[in-house]
């Protein structure tokens, strides 16, 4: 689900303090990963906006709470929520107050599904969570092996949470690799192309869950159509990520070239 909803109804809550207890009711909060501390991460995130729709999911029944911070980065920071049921969610949230989104203009540019770009970082981060929610869709339309999506406004992105109680899954950085997952890593990206009309734009190591029934692939803000105008760069720069990260850990890999040639046979 997809939705600018106002917050009619919840600008009477001042107190930031009651707005707190309400979504972090619990207190479980993680000592981040990345260097960031949990006090610095907490001003930079949750701003006045992020904190109303965050409080606007709640009453949604989209999540229950959030538990805390589980890793935060230059821009974005990823929460531990549950839902309603009790299944653990993961809310990404875009911060709003980074200049570093202004160099994501090329990844957005030139796609026929976003036309209209606003002027300003807190547009561009807007456009980047509903357009990272959408590749999310688009990929899960055609059975890839994603991170679902579940639920965009604003920054904040809600989405499956992979892995067990606020401990993501390791990634193919943190794990050991072999042959099987280097030849699903290049069916994902050629099915991500043929299937999806999409090429990830940022694939690597760091952005691929390593879990018990198969490799799952995340962060797809940088994600293009096929038709962008860099989406052949884009598309060689996976493949040859992806082989130099497998060769590096000792495994033989197909020459990169010639994978860029079946893929686009």
């Amino acid at each position: 689900m997809s939705t600018d909803d106002d917050f009619s109804g919840l600008e009477n809550i001042q107190d930031y303090d009651s707005q707190f207890s309400k979504i972090f009711p619990k207190q479980k909060r993680r000592k981040p990963q990345d260097g960031f501390k949990n006090d610095k991460v907490v001003n930079q995130v949750l701003d006045k906006s992020t904190m109303l729709t965050m409080y606007q999911m709640i009453n949604s029944k989209i999540i229950a709470y959030v538990n805390g911070i589980v890793k935060a980065g230059k821009e974005s920071a990823l929460f531990w929520a549950v839902d309603p049921q009790g299944k653990d969610v993961a809310l990404k949230v875009f911060l709003t107050s980074t200049s570093n989104f202004k160099k994501r203009a090329p990844y957005i540019l030139g796609d026929p599904r976003f036309t209209h770009l606003k002027k300003g970082t807190r547009n561009m981060v807007y456009l980047w969570a509903q357009k990272e929610f959408k590749n999310l869709k688009q990929c899960t339309r055609h059975g890839l092996p994603v991170v679902k999506p579940i639920y965009v406004s604003k920054n904040v992105l809600a989405l499956e949470f992979v892995g067990k109680e606020g401990v993501p899954a390791t990634t193919l950085h943190e794990t050991d690799v072999d042959e099987n997952d280097y030849n699903q890593i290049i069916g994902i990206i050629r099915d991500l192309y043929k299937k999806a009309k999409l090429v990830h734009g940022d694939l690597s190591e760091y952005n691929v869950f390593k879990t018990q029934s198969g490799l799952v692939v995340f962060d797809f803000g940088s994600a293009v159509d096929t038709m962008h105008p860099n989406a052949q760069n884009f598309l060689e720069r996976d493949i040859k990520n992806m082989s130099y990260f497998f060769a590096k850990r000792g495994l033989t890999v197909e020459n990169p070239v010639d994978v860029l040639a079946k893929i686009q046979s």
